[in-house]
């Protein structure tokens, strides 16, 4: 082989030689490059991904409700409302745009609704809405939601209303209405015109009349109302809320529309055991009390000693026909 021929070949070995080198180098080259890329994008993922986690840590913490989840058909509202003032949230974040949050206090959910979406809230409170007030949906079926403040003695008044209703529809001449609590712990001496009531020693009551003597035998009465109207032959059945499930009640609407017999009923008098018509269970009255409390909101009264104090009453429905 000719010499000039052998330097030809190395040159070209050499030349392939760097060729591959460089092309080796590129590569690496590319590939650390690509490589930073990926790093780059999932790092900004990652810290996207924080971020959003971070948003919805915040949204779990104070739960917005927005008018758009509100309004959806399927909503649940809860049963208890409270109306808040809207700076009570103002400048975080996930809270810009709602119309209020929810809580949940001793297994109850609440409701905390801004003052301003009220009037669009479709809601209807009773006697008014009113800020810093909690509300509870009646449970008579009404729908609308009434102050805790007042809630028991809007509920006499309606109990006593559909009473007074009763009568008219089935075409009393009179009716009233009385009721009665049992004073515990009282120790009662029966005295003909005079009564007194002793505890620990001391005369603590007295009345007009005759009381019976035992530990827990005084009673307490009060007249709620009493009607009169012009009476009327032709009875019509009347409409029931609270006291669709009173027995009493009817079994005194049955007799007055009944047409089977000619023995017309003149006069009937309807005991009812206030627990029958409770406006809160003990329990619930209970709950609901430590659930204000550990949202540091004040009544002014306590649920539990009010349904304690109507457990403890009874009824007398008089209603006379001729």
């Amino acid at each position: 082989m000719a010499l000039k021929d052998i330097r030809n070949r190395l040159s070209g070995a050499a030349s392939a030689a760097s060729g591959k080198v460089k092309a080796v180098g590129g590569t690496v080259a590319e590939r650390a490059a690509g490589a930073s890329v990926v790093v780059a994008e999932r790092a900004k993922e990652g810290a996207q991904m924080a971020a959003e986690a971070q948003i919805e840590a915040r949204k779990k913490k104070y739960a917005p409700v927005f008018r758009e989840e509100y309004l959806a058909p399927d909503y649940d509202l809860p049963n208890m409302i409270v109306i808040e003032d809207e700076d009570k949230r103002k400048g975080i974040d996930v809270c810009e745009g709602a119309i209020g949050w929810l809580t949940r206090a001793n297994g109850m959910e609440i409701l905390h609704l801004y003052h301003e979406f009220v009037d669009e809230s479709g809601l209807v409170f009773h006697p008014l809405p009113q800020m810093d007030a909690a509300y509870l949906l009646d449970v008579s079926g009404s729908g609308r939601f009434v102050n805790l403040e007042c809630l028991f003695a809007e509920t006499q008044k309606e109990k006593m209303a559909e009473l007074q209703n009763v009568a008219y529809c089935l075409g009393a001449k009179y009716c009233r209405l009385e009721t009665y609590e049992s004073l515990e712990e009282e120790s009662v001496v029966r005295r003909k015109g005079k009564a007194s009531a002793r505890k620990m020693g001391a005369v603590s009551a007295s009345a007009t009349g005759e009381v019976e003597c035992g530990g827990t035998s005084l009673e307490e009465r009060r007249m709620l109302f009493e009607r009169d109207f012009s009476g009327s032959d032709k009875p019509v059945r009347p409409q029931l809320s609270w006291f669709k499930s009173s027995k009493e009640v009817n079994g005194l609407i049955d007799m007055r529309c009944s047409d089977s017999f000619d023995n017309e009923i003149r006069g009937y008098t309807v005991e009812i055991d206030c627990r029958s018509v409770a406006t809160l269970s003990h329990a619930r009255a209970t709950a609901i009390d430590a659930a204000l409390k550990g949202l540091k909101i004040s009544l002014g009264l306590s649920l539990k000693e009010e349904s304690s104090r109507e457990s403890r009453q009874k009824m007398s429905f008089y209603i006379k026909f001729q």
